[in-house]
């Protein structure tokens, strides 16, 4: 049990720590998780596993795939097109000089028996023609078709941009080890019955991080590109996507979300060390979605206002889901009697 002279002895040692002292500690834990993440790097480009190549190719497969359906529905919309326009046309027919079909057959096939072409002088024929439009169409799409949607104007941008995905893939799989030199860098200002609540909330932070990275990768991002394809197509516009904008694009956002998931447990932890309350939470709501939708609009990279949404939408939640916890640390009994919280 922490009595009152240890809190008091505690406070005076915080006290002696000098603002050196804090920049030292920041100094080796920021030292600490960047030699974490440079292992996490070196490991997705090891060759036996070829894990940033893998990663690498399984983001680029959302926007080949919604591209490349977008081409084959365009050429089927204008093969539909071509059927269309070919059953409202009048039926066409081709003129053919008597003598000159004579002559061309009689230079493929000599042995028939064929008349005279000089006797069929100022006579012809009428053929009626017949062809599928569509067919051409879905020909010449099949042709023109990109059947790599993606584009590098650059020839640098491919191995910048497998760089990057390899760094931030390292830093998805040193998260354990980062998340724990962020944490030990919050507790090495906080009293000694404070720092217990952070080996709580690290496996909680972790599992909200990556549950943030996961949603938008396999949720969010698909849905954003979809809804950019259409206002292309609104537009009136062929869309081509540059790889380095795409992946840029799909690396940024994800760990966005990643971060952004650490609002319940930030809320929670501030509550438990006596900085706010439920109630103060919940005066301070709308102001708080205020800044949640300003801050989604800032950190996602694309202009639409899908992926802003996308993403201030389950920051508004989890910040309600922050209240929750919050006050059921405060009234347990009241409000979940028989259960357990984080960090209770």
């Amino acid at each position: 049990m922490v009595t009152q002279e240890d809190l008091f002895a505690e406070e005076e040692q915080m006290v002696a720590m000098s603002f050196g002292d804090h920049l030292e500690e920041l100094r080796v834990r920021l030292l600490l998780a960047i030699i974490g993440l440079f292992v996490g790097m070196i490991i997705t480009l090891l060759p036996p596993l070829n894990l940033g190549m893998a990663i690498m190719r399984a983001m680029q497969e959302p926007a080949q795939s919604a591209l490349q359906r977008h081409f084959a529905r365009s050429a089927a919309e204008r093969a539909q097109n071509a059927d269309e326009m070919a059953a409202r046309l009048e039926p066409m027919t081709a003129i053919i000089p008597a003598d000159q079909l004579i002559s061309q057959l009689r230079l493929i096939a000599p042995s028939l028996n064929l008349p005279d072409p000089s006797t069929l002088q100022g006579r012809s024929l009428e053929v009626a023609l017949a062809y599928p439009e569509s067919a051409f169409i879905k020909a010449v799409a099949r042709t023109v078709e990109p059947r790599n949607a993606l584009i590098s104007l650059s020839p640098l941008e491919t191995v910048t941009i497998f760089l990057m995905v390899c760094l931030v893939a390292g830093l998805v799989l040193a998260s354990p080890w980062v998340f724990h030199q962020i944490w030990a860098f919050v507790a090495a200002g906080l009293y000694r019955h404070e720092k217990a609540y952070v080996k709580k909330f690290l496996p909680f932070s972790l599992g909200l991080f990556l549950a943030g990275v996961f949603l938008c990768f396999f949720v969010v991002l698909p849905l954003t590109l979809r809804v950019l394809l259409e206002f292309n197509v609104w537009l009136g516009v062929e869309p081509s996507l540059r790889l380095s904008d795409w992946m840029g694009f799909a690396t940024l956002l994800p760990l966005v979300f990643g971060i952004c998931f650490q609002t319940p447990l930030v809320m929670l932890f501030l509550a438990r060390i006596g900085v706010f309350t439920a109630e103060q939470y919940r005066s301070k709501r709308k102001f708080a979605i205020l800044i949640m939708v300003v801050v989604a609009a800032l950190l996602t990279p694309d202009p639409t206002v899908t992926s802003q949404l996308l993403l201030a939408a389950p920051m508004i939640c989890l910040y309600e889901v922050g209240i929750m916890l919050v006050e059921r640390g405060q009234n347990p009994g009241r409000l979940a009697s028989g259960g357990s919280s984080i960090g209770g």
